[in-house]
C-alpha cells in the first residue's frame, strides 16, 4: 500500500512540476531518450504515448492501470510542452500556404497557441486520474484525442 501512495504522490508532482521544468529548459530531460529536441520526434512520441493510453483508460480499476495511464499523461505533458519550445522547427503545410502567405512567425505562433492545449489537457487527465476521477479522465482523454485530430488537420506537414 505504501508503494502505490509513494507513486501516486511523485506522479502528482509531476503533473505539477514537469511542464515547468520542460519549458524552462528541459532539453536534457529528452536525451536519453533518443528523440532529442526534434519536433516531430516529440510529437510522433507523444502520440504513441497518447495513443497507449488508451488500453489503461479501458478498465482504470485494473491493477496498475490508473498510475500507467497517469504516468503517460504526464510524458504527453512534457514532451508537448518540449514541443512549444522547438515549434518554429514545423514548416507551413502546402495547405496552409496562402493562409499565412509566408508568414512563418505567425503560423509558429498559431501553432505553439495550439500546442498549449496539448500541454493543458494532458496536466489535466494526469490530474484526473491520479483523483479517481474517472469519468472526468475518460472525458479528457476524448476531448484531447479531439485536439490532437484538430491540430493535425490544421498544423501537420503534407505526407
Amino acid at each position: 500500500m505504501t508503494a502505490v501512495i509513494n507513486r501516486r504522490s511523485i506522479l502528482a508532482a509531476g503533473v505539477v512540476a514537469l511542464p515547468s521544468i520542460a519549458i524552462a529548459g528541459g532539453g536534457a530531460l529528452s536525451v536519453g531518450s533518443g528523440i532529442g529536441m526534434d519536433f516531430h520526434k516529440l510529437m510522433e512520441q507523444a502520440g504513441k504515448h497518447l495513443k497507449g493510453m488508451r488500453q489503461y483508460l479501458e478498465d482504470l480499476d485494473a491493477p496498475g492501470a490508473r498510475d500507467e495511464a497517469a504516468f503517460l499523461a504526464n510524458q504527453v505533458t512534457i514532451l508537448m510542452a518540449q514541443c512549444v519550445m522547438v515549434a518554429d522547427q514545423a514548416p507551413i503545410p502546402e495547405r496552409s500556404e496562402e493562409e499565412y502567405d509566408g508568414d512563418k512567425e505567425r503560423f509558429d505562433n498559431d501553432l505553439r497557441i495550439k500546442l498549449t492545449y496539448g500541454v493543458t489537457g494532458s496536466a489535466e487527465l494526469g490530474r484526473a486520474l491520479l483523483m479517481g476521477e474517472d469519468e472526468e479522465a475518460v472525458s479528457l482523454y476524448g476531448k484531447l484525442r479531439k485536439e490532437r485530430k484538430e491540430g493535425h488537420n490544421a498544423f501537420k506537414e503534407d505526407d
